[in-house]
């Protein structure tokens, strides 16, 4: 289970292990918040430790922003309930030739869950779409080999698409497609509008509605049962 309020309902009760799901969506519809809030319940709620990779964002910066939802991260890195591994953009490729210290990092504490923030990261280098996708498959097939479930958070453009698909299209090759809005629905609208939507979930018979959610205190909480 997700441990996520209102998620798992909508999913037949969470994820499967071994499963690499995309998390996708525009800038600041809360791709980080709902990564770390996974790892978070996980370590918690169901004593299953995490790594969360960051590709992006400063750690430091991560732990001083979750903290407005009551979690800890320094304390619970320090427990070893979830470990953070952070690789600046000019060491992407040290990331990429590290294979068997994220192995070992995953068995030295048992992960279950892991988090790759962002996904896109690893993957601009490459002018060749070719080799770009070869890179991408390789990947999904290491996570999965982890045996862990692995969310990758992906910087969409837009909803415009039928399937809104971000830059390199990561999503395609998932085993799952979580959205997360933040739009206007009408150009009068004076506020935005945040839902969560499950694209694709493989082996789950998963709802299809557009749901409103909310950033409390605690964290993101789904909404099925309104209307967006």
């Amino acid at each position: 289970m997700t441990g996520i309020p209102g998620l798992d309902g909508l999913i037949e009760g969470g994820f499967r292990r071994g499963q690499v799901i995309s998390v996708s969506g525009t800038s600041g519809s809360g791709k980080t918040t709902f990564a770390v809030q996974f790892l978070v319940n996980g370590a918690i709620m169901y004593n299953e430790p995490g790594l969360y990779i960051t590709l992006g964002e400063q750690k430091k910066q991560i732990f001083a922003n979750m903290l407005r939802y009551g979690w800890d991260l320094k304390k619970l890195e320090e427990d070893k309930k979830i470990l953070f591994v952070e690789y600046p953009p000019y060491e992407i490729e040290v990331f990429l030739s590290q294979e068997v210290v994220i192995r070992d990092s995953v068995e030295m504490v048992g992960v279950k869950r892991l988090v790759i923030d962002p996904v896109s990261s690893l993957l601009m280098g490459y002018g060749d779409e070719q080799k770009r996708r070869e890179r991408l498959l390789r990947l999904l097939e290491r996570l999965r080999s982890l045996g862990c479930t692995s969310l990758m958070t992906s910087e969409s453009g837009g909803i415009d698409a039928e399937v809104p698909l971000g830059k390199f299209e990561v999503e395609l090759f998932s085993d799952g497609i979580l959205y997360l809005y933040n739009m206007r629905k009408d150009l009068k609208d004076t506020r935005r509008q945040r839902g969560f939507e499950v694209i694709k979930l493989r082996g789950t018979k998963h709802d299809n509605k557009i749901c409103p959610i909310e950033f409390t205190d605690h964290g993101i909480e789904v909404y099925p049962n309104k209307e967006f």
